[in-house]
């Protein structure tokens, strides 16, 4: 009996420090300010490391209008938000018109998805900042941003009834 409690106490205390370690507690969303602070399945659905297809990263170089410039990336990275399965990101997009929208993407099993986007009226500085801008926002499909994604015809979904009033700081911010 003493060694299966021991065991047990073992395996909770194994899992408090794996929690602590990927530092993710619940409801506390963690602000990226680099596409390399995003998980690697949000990364790719980006099309980080596609070069001139992909994206560039915060503060990095990209074409803002519709001018032809086959030297840089049409979509920038401005800021995310990440918490256990869901995150929140804003994108810069050049080309004919220049617009900042917010994705929500959202993991299930090992996938990630990008289950709806909103458009912000400006860049947002700060996680707490893009949370608000997604709160009480209709939202609807990401199409026609660069994202792979098949929700091409889906409809319009509500924005989440529950979003975080709060975003820590990244570690060593």
């Amino acid at each position: 009996m003493r060694f299966v409690t021991m065991v047990v106490a073992g395996i909770g205390l194994g899992s408090c420090l794996l929690a602590q370690a990927g530092g993710q507690e619940q409801g506390a969303w963690m602000e990226a300010r680099s596409l390399r602070e995003l998980p690697a399945g949000i990364q790719a659905l980006l099309g980080v490391g596609l070069g001139l297809a992909g994206i560039a990263d915060r503060g990095g170089d990209f074409s803002e209008t519709d001018a032809s410039d086959d030297s840089m990336p049409r979509r920038r990275f401005v800021l995310g938000v990440v918490n256990g399965g869901t995150a929140l990101v804003a994108l810069e997009q050049g080309g004919r018109v220049y617009a900042v929208r917010a994705v929500e993407f959202k993991q299930e099993g090992s996938t990630w998805d990008a289950v709806r986007c909103a458009p912000l009226v400006s860049v947002p500085q700060r996680g707490t900042e893009l949370v608000g801008a997604l709160s009480g926002k209709q939202a609807g499909p990401c199409g026609g941003i660069g994202i792979r994604t098949d929700d091409g015809d889906a409809a319009p979904t509500a924005a989440a009834p529950v979003l975080p009033a709060r975003v820590r700081p990244r570690p060593g911010a």
